[in-house]
């Protein structure tokens, strides 16, 4: 079974919620997040994918899949925690060392663990 994650990373902000309800009438099974901090990327899509997130989780019930290009991952897994997404994605390279990618994987892992307790 192949499972569809759409990303809204270049949708029109005036349109936004006209995509997102025909993203999910047309059945996709994730709605796929960007943030970037133009840091670890050039572009800085941190706003307006919290705003998209927000929009996402006010009038749908798709699931999240939420792909950090930041160099504070840790931070921005805090600040999406609440958001309860699916799947999160982080680069490696992004983190100092082998203790620090253990502890951002523990981290995701009790994020999941509360969305599963929540639904």
């Amino acid at each position: 079974m192949v499972e569809i994650s759409t990303s809204i990373l270049s949708i029109e902000k005036e349109n936004a919620s006209k995509i997102i309800y025909g993203l999910e009438v047309a059945h996709t099974d994730y709605f796929h997040i960007d943030v970037m901090d133009g840091k670890f990327v050039k572009k800085d899509t941190t706003e307006i994918m919290k705003e998209y997130t927000n929009m996402v989780k006010q009038i749908s019930n798709i699931p999240l899949d939420v792909h950090f290009m930041v160099e504070d991952v840790k931070g921005f897994i805090d600040e999406y925690a609440g958001f309860k997404p699916n799947i999160i994605t982080f680069h490696i390279e992004a983190l100092k060392s082998e203790d620090e990618v253990k502890n951002i994987i523990n981290m995701i892992k009790d994020v999941g663990a509360k969305v599963r307790n929540c639904t």
